[in-house]
């Protein structure tokens, strides 16, 4: 926009690049000839507009809310209001609980269904049917490694086992 707020429909980023920026912790990409956070080619503004949607703007990080700033090489910086964004599709589980066990004993273990940015995947809900492994039956006597399913009943290793997971 000009000093009077209209938008400028001549604007050109080649000549005067736009560095996008946030407030929220990752990496900005997708923009630009380096596909990187800088809009810096003739055609990233139409009419004085510049659609990041279309441009391929990607923010890969920490979900929350937040806000970007685009900064021009000359003239004044321009900032969105808040945003917020959510954590993406589980890709991977978090398991807590001590790393080693003797036999005959019980732990508390937790699963937590992680985003590719490590976010929680919140939208991770429901009945879930996992299948535990790594732990070897005892010799003797012989007893199965087992996990408890969502109504407390002890599932061998190895077998499908359904647990219950809420908001990831």
């Amino acid at each position: 926009q000009d000093a009077y707020g209209n938008t400028v429909t001549s604007f050109n980023a080649s000549g005067t690049n736009v560095t996008v920026t946030s407030t929220l912790t990752g990496t900005i990409s997708g923009l630009g000839s380096g596909v990187d956070n800088v809009l810096n080619q003739a055609g990233d503004f139409s009419s004085g507009v510049a659609n990041l949607t279309s441009l391929g703007l990607k923010f890969t990080g920490t979900s929350g809310s937040g806000t970007f700033t685009f900064t021009p090489a000359s003239g004044t910086a321009a900032t969105s209001s808040s945003i917020t964004v959510s954590p993406g599709a589980a890709t991977k589980f978090i398991v807590t609980g001590t790393g080693t066990q003797t036999a005959g004993g019980s732990q508390t273990v937790t699963l937590t269904a992680k985003d590719a940015s490590g976010n929680t995947a919140t939208g991770y809900t429901g009945d879930k049917s996992i299948v535990f492994s790594g732990a070897n039956s005892s010799t003797n006597p012989s007893t199965a490694a087992t996990a408890s399913d969502k109504v407390s009943a002890d599932i061998n290793f190895g077998t499908a086992t359904v647990v219950t997971f809420s908001n990831g």
